[in-house]
């Protein structure tokens, strides 16, 4: 199991929302691509801006606290046909509960509960390696994401086209770092 942190929300050369999860040796990275509402949740709490209202992940954050339950940590366990699992972790007066959960749903939930975000199993075979030059290298073929019915094309899928999208790459792990 490695442990995660959540390094920052943004979009892939296709426009497409990702989060990227981090390891703490900074030596490993996990793209998800998920959709833009998780997104906006992750970004907004990550840059502790205040919604005017609860949204879902709030609400279900609440929901537990108010049930005398903690959120533990989350774990995104296996990928499956491009698809990412995870569990939420609970910890209440009953005893420790792991709830299936979309990933992206689980991150959203952690940076709120300040709880830390693990890998294992099966998606571990989605971790990329850091190079010292900057540039992504896949360790997987698989085309990550968390949607199962919303396939979602990978800017890791496939190589680069052109130096724009290498480009692209660098700036994307720029922005995430800068943060």
């Amino acid at each position: 199991m490695l442990r995660m942190i959540v390094e920052g929300v943004g979009f892939d050369h296709r426009k497409q929302t990702v989060v990227v999860l981090k390891d703490w040796e900074g030596r490993k990275l996990l793209p998800i691509w998920i959709g833009a509402n998780e997104a906006k949740a992750i970004a907004w709490e990550l840059e502790g801006i205040q919604s005017p209202r609860p949204g879902a992940h709030d609400l279900l954050l609440s929901c537990i606290k108010l049930s005398l339950g903690r959120v533990t940590r989350v774990v995104i366990n296996d990928l499956q046909d491009s698809t990412f699992f995870a569990t939420l972790d609970i910890d209440t007066p009953r005893g420790l509960h792991h709830i299936d959960v979309r990933p992206s749903d689980a991150i959203a939930v952690a940076v709120r509960a300040k709880c830390p975000v693990f890998v294992d199993g099966g998606a571990m075979s989605a971790l990329i390696e850091v190079s010292e030059a900057g540039i992504l290298h896949q360790t997987d073929e698989h085309s990550p994401t968390d949607e199962a019915t919303e396939p979602v094309a990978s800017a890791w899928n496939e190589e680069p086209k052109d130096q724009d999208d290498i480009d692209r790459f660098k700036r994307l792990l720029d922005d995430l770092n800068s943060d």
